[in-house]
Order: structure tokens, then sequence, then C-alpha cells
């Protein structure tokens, strides 16, 4: 298992071994922080309880980054208005279907990461857990607040 926090003060990242507590201080801004995993994820089953915040709350997303899905569907927008103005409209759709094929072999090839919705905490290499939920703004709306504030400080 790895795992990826961050703190809540400056959102600098670290990186720790997931399955050991750990203690450390913040490399940018110093403040001290506690990693203590629960028992299911020691022994290598998934995540029921974040080691950094201690909350239960938590959702599963594909491990690629968004700016570039992003990126890659403007790309293919442009490819198909380029393609689509220089051959002929009717190709328009296909390079569009064709970019749609390569995001469906990416969705399918890209492991999922597990993500606490208090502390952003990232839980990689993990089973999965059957309870954790694609990301819901309902659920991500009861710790906004506190997100927020926290964000606008940096």
């Amino acid at each position: 298992m790895r795992v990826r926090r961050y703190c809540p003060d400056c959102l600098a990242s670290s990186e720790l071994a997931g399955t050991a507590p750990a203690e450390g201080a913040c490399s940018r801004c110093g403040r001290s922080w506690t990693y203590a995993p629960d028992d299911a994820s020691r022994r290598g089953g998934p995540v029921e309880r974040c080691g950094t915040c201690g909350r239960r709350a938590f959702f599963v997303q594909r491990d690629f980054d968004q700016r570039i899905g992003c990126a890659i569907m403007l790309l293919s927008i442009a490819a198909a208005l380029v393609v689509g103005w220089k051959f002929g409209w009717i190709w328009f759709t296909p390079v569009l279907l064709a970019t749609v094929l390569i995001d469906w072999v990416l969705a399918f090839t890209i492991k999922p990461v597990t993500i606490c919705y208090s502390c952003d905490t990232e839980y990689r290499e993990v089973p999965l857990n059957p309870r954790h939920r694609p990301y819901d703004p309902h659920v991500a709306e009861r710790y906004a607040e506190k997100k927020t504030v926290r964000r606008m400080l940096e």
C-alpha cells in the first residue's frame, strides 16, 4: 500500500509506506503529523478508516490526472475539426469515436485510487472496499467548508 497525505495548512504532500504507523513534520511549514493505519489495511485488506484524520468517508476514482484527460479531449475535438475541414465532415465523428475507444482502454487499464473526503489522503495499491463509491458531491459537501477554508489560507 502506498499513501500520499497532504498537510492541512500548506497542502504539501508526503509519501508514506501505508502499513506502518508514522510521525513526522511537514517539509514546508513544519506542522507535526501522525499517521496510524487501521488494522484491516495493515493486514492487506481494504481501507476502513483514514490513517490521517480517522474518518470513514472515502471515494474511489481512477488514478489519472484530470488535467491530462481534459487536454486529450481538447486535442481530439481539435483533431476532429481539422480532419472534418480537410477531408470532409463525414470523418468528424469517426475521429471522436477513436478518442472514445482510447479513453475506454485507458479507463480499464488504469488502477483505482481510494481518497478520503475529509483530508484528501490517497491510498494506492489497496483492495477496493465495496462500500466506497465514486465521488459524490453530496457527501463532499459535508467536508467542503473545512477544506475550502484550509485552501483559502494557502
